[in-house]
């Protein structure tokens, strides 16, 4: 009894010993948690790979959007907001609550570029079979390649007509651009008649009518005012409003179209008639007209090398040249108001136009800066046609009469000590 339970046993054991039936099951369940970390990490991986494309497609279209903006204007803030509200304009909700960070925006001015970069810090989708977070960074940049310089601005937002060609007057921007900052719809940039413009380019925010500009106008973003900041550091510099009347109420000056009258630096009161005559400005002087214009008439010569002429107070203060007179005066290349030829305050606005009338030699270096202020160019003979670098800027602008105004900016405009200027048509791309 006791010898057939043994065999019993050992039968069994043996039996066990010898079935292979469990062994599929038994090295499944052992490889079932590789299989499963591996499938995670595959997951994983394409999980990641999806928020860092989106992460990267949304960083490349926010600095292409800041770059686009960074010739402008010279707000910093202003290209990050850009770059920032771009970026998760683009970016899906989901992706957005990864973030652990706001994204780093760098905008270089100098070098015309913005930088962005992007960390995020992901959980994994299966859970945390090999890590509790991946970490993912994209890094993107954008710049701007130089363009053409802008060497006539009218900045007056919303005007009719902002610049006008009328007439026979033809303009020629030799080398440089035009821009229009008005947003009317039709005629913010006007041509009638059989006067001509010609120009690198002509961009205008709103619309423009005519037919005789060469290339047609293109549209275009608004740009800032290049030299406000500059002109309101170089007044309070300069102590401007405090400063005292040098000379007022001077009588007219009428000498023989020889003679030569020094005039002083200093500021003006009242006004300055010269009706003929020669007229020097000491050369590197700093000359202040208030409440009165600078008119100088038909017979009369005004010149000054390196001088700042400056405009400040009420509505009698103006530029005006009558037809036949000569201007050949230069901007300062240091200093306070450098590369500014004539500049008025923003708060001086006088009641009549700014007025150039041609006729006369017409030879200004430097920039024309009227900001809340129209200018007006007329007459006949050629303005400008000598000048090495001479630009305007102004609230509007109207071009009239039979002559031809010349502007100019060559592109090393900056080593004649000209303030940075604005650019048309730059080509924006992605650097990485």
């Amino acid at each position: 009894m006791q010898r057939t339970r043994i065999m019993t046993w050992k039968c069994l054991l043996n039996h066990f010993r010898d079935d292979k039936r469990g062994t599929v099951a038994v090295v499944f369940g052992a490889a079932a948690i590789p299989l499963a970390i591996a499938a995670s990490i595959a997951v994983d991986m394409a999980n990641s790979s999806e928020i860092k494309a989106q992460l990267q497609a949304a960083a490349d279209t926010a600095v292409l959007a800041a770059a686009t903006r960074l010739g402008v204007n010279a707000s910093e803030s202003d290209k990050e907001a850009i770059a920032l509200s771009t970026f998760y304009a683009n970016l899906s909700d989901t992706v957005e609550s990864e973030l652990n960070s706001s994204p780093v925006v760098d905008v270089d001015f100098p070098s015309q570029t913005v930088s962005m970069t992007v960390s995020v810090n992901t959980n994994p989708v299966l859970g945390a079979f090999v890590t509790d977070e991946i970490a993912l960074s994209v890094t993107s940049a954008a710049t701007v390649s130089p363009g053409t310089p802008i060497c006539m601005m009218a900045l007056n937002p919303t005007a009719e007509k902002s610049i006008n060609i009328q007439g026979t007057a033809d303009l020629i921007a030799d080398g440089c651009a035009v821009h229009v900052n008005s947003n009317d719809a039709d005629k913010a940039l006007y041509q009638t008649g059989t006067g001509t413009g010609t120009a690198d380019s002509f961009c205008v925010k709103g619309g423009y009518m005519g037919t005789n500009f060469e290339p047609d106008p293109y549209h275009c973003y608004v740009e800032a005012d290049p030299i406000a900041e500059q002109f309101a550091s170089d007044w309070a510099y300069e102590n401007i409003d405090s400063k005292p009347c040098n000379y007022s109420n001077l009588p007219q000056i009428n000498t023989d179209e020889t003679t030569v009258t020094v005039l002083q630096p200093g500021v003006y009161c009242g006004g300055v008639n010269i009706k003929k005559g020669i007229v020097e400005l000491v050369d590197g002087g700093l000359y202040v007209f208030r409440d009165g214009p600078l008119d100088v008439q038909a017979h009369a010569t005004l010149k000054g090398e390196e001088v700042a002429i400056v405009f400040d107070g009420d509505d009698t203060t103006r530029l005006v040249t009558q037809a036949g007179a000569d201007i050949i005066t230069s901007a300062r290349t240091t200093g306070s108001f450098r590369g500014l030829a004539f500049a008025q305050h923003p708060s001086s606005v006088p009641a009549s136009e700014n007025l150039v009338i041609g006729g006369g030699e017409i030879e200004i270096n430097g920039i024309m800066y009227f900001p809340k202020q129209p200018l007006k160019v007329t007459g006949n003979g050629d303005i400008g046609t000598n000048a090495a670098q001479f630009a305007i800027i102004a609230d509007t602008i109207s071009i009239e009469g039979n002559g031809q105004l010349r502007i100019k900016i060559g592109q090393n405009y900056a080593t004649t000590g000209l303030p940075d200027l604005p650019q048309a048509q730059e080509v924006v791309y992605l650097l990485e």
